[in-house]
């Protein structure tokens, strides 16, 4: 399969999924072989390792209410996750729980979108 092709199913996929940025603008096309479904699929995996995909900021304290009550509104997982990362109870507002609670969600939309991909592709 041709590279236009691949790139055409990564945008396509990408659309059902809300990442900080097209996934398409992190490939260096010098630094993978696209059309080798494993090495792909192991590249996409390492795109991430920084978060710039993932990784989420909430602002607002409006915004940060309507994503908890949607996503977590008894908050136990946020705050888990905050507590995981060394917050105290101090330091944590909604935004900071909604930040944590949308980029682990981010994390987990990823992996099933790079498993879209790879199917797609075999």
């Amino acid at each position: 399969m041709n590279t236009k092709k691949i790139l055409e199913i990564i945008a396509e996929k990408e659309k059902d999924y809300n990442f900080n940025d097209d996934i398409a603008n992190y490939i260096n096309y010098n630094a993978v072989k696209l059309d080798d479904i494993t090495e792909l699929e192991e590249y996409l995996q390492e795109l991430d390792e920084n978060g710039d995909i993932t990784n989420t900021e909430v602002i607002y304290y409006a915004t940060a209410m309507d994503y908890l009550k949607e996503n977590d509104p008894c908050l136990e997982f946020s705050m888990k996750l905050a507590s995981d990362m060394g917050y105290e109870l101090k330091n944590i507002n909604s935004e900071l729980l909604a930040s944590l609670l949308k980029t682990e969600n981010n994390k987990d939309d990823y992996q099933k979108f790079i498993s879209e991909v790879i199917a797609e592709l075999e």
